[in-house]
């Protein structure tokens, strides 16, 4: 029987493939150790030239002396003070220039509803200029809401909606006016968000026919103290002449040159108008102070 002699070959060939695997093993495991090292050795170097360059960084930039803010230079055109300017957009005297975020500093100026454009830059080495320009109120608002009957709201041209400010000095900043404003009456509360566009329709033709008739010939001899909304196709105008004109909410152009032709006919027979309504086309009705109505096309034919 070869079984014996069959075993020992086998155990043969199995030694020498034990052999043969241990080299392999050591040359792995050396070439992973140096790949290793090396690795180790290319992340020390590189964090020390990190750390290195931010300590250059540090000492040639942001800790050097010359780079630190001497003025803050800040320009309005409304009723923000310069330091109040400055305090808001979050940058201080003797702050290093490279540190202020140039971005954060003017999105935190846009946040304030009075504020309508921002520009802010450096001015090496040690100057940081803030330019902002406000809107401007150009009426009140007064929502139909008796809770909110003491608040007071702004709108500018454009419809956006501002409200005082009021700092934790205890100082308030109010919205930047050119003169009297006009008080919008009626509208609703849902539509009235500080900061953002109002959502009345109404309201915005009120402002467009405020700026019609600040372009018209009676806006000069009108003095608008109040606009009533409440009427969905209708504006009525309060003046402090006293006068009471009813418009349309379309086409204010004729109805303005409507107005005018009445307002120079009563000027030229020197009656007092009190009330118009030219939500008419013809034969608009006009009150007099001396309690007698008349239509526009009646005045023109007796002049």
């Amino acid at each position: 029987m070869n079984w014996g002699h069959s075993r020992k070959r086998r155990n043969q060939y199995l030694l020498d493939v034990k052999v043969r695997t241990e080299p392999r093993r050591g040359t792995v495991v050396r070439s992973a150790a140096a790949w290793l090292g090396v690795l180790m050795i290319g992340s020390l170097t590189g964090y020390g030239l990190y750390r290195l360059t931010v300590f250059g960084l540090d000492q040639l930039i942001f800790a050097n002396p010359r780079f630190a803010i001497a003025h803050v230079h800040v320009r309005t055109d409304g009723t923000l003070t310069p330091q109040q300017v400055q305090r808001f957009a979050g940058v201080r005297v003797g702050q290093n220039i490279f540190t202020v975020n140039l971005r954060e500093a003017q999105r935190n100026l846009e946040l304030i509803p009075q504020v309508q454009r921002v520009e802010i830059r450096r001015e090496l080495p040690q100057r940081i200029v803030i330019l902002v320009h406000e809107r401007v109120a150009v009426a009140r608002l007064q929502p139909a809401s008796r809770q909110l009957s003491n608040v007071i709201f702004y709108v500018d041209r454009a419809g956006v909606v501002m409200k005082p400010i009021l700092c934790h000095d205890g100082t308030v900043i109010q919205p930047l006016m050119a003169r009297s404003l006009p008080v919008l009456s009626g509208a609703a509360l849902a539509d009235v968000r500080v900061g953002r566009v109002v959502e009345s329709e109404q309201v915005i033709r009120a402002l467009r026919l405020l700026d019609a008739l600040e372009q018209s010939g009676a806006g000069a001899v009108l003095e608008v103290e109040q606009i009533d909304l409440s009427r969905p196709r209708h504006l009525t105008v309060t003046t402090r002449q006293p006068l009471t004109v009813r418009f349309d909410v379309e086409n204010f152009r004729p109805q303005l040159r409507r107005l005018n032709a009445i307002l120079a006919w009563a000027q030229q027979h020197r009656r007092t108008v009190v009330s118009v309504d030219l939500t008419v086309s013809r034969g608009v009705p006009v009150c007099f102070a001396d309690g007698a109505p008349v239509s526009s096309t009646r005045s023109a034919r007796r002049t």
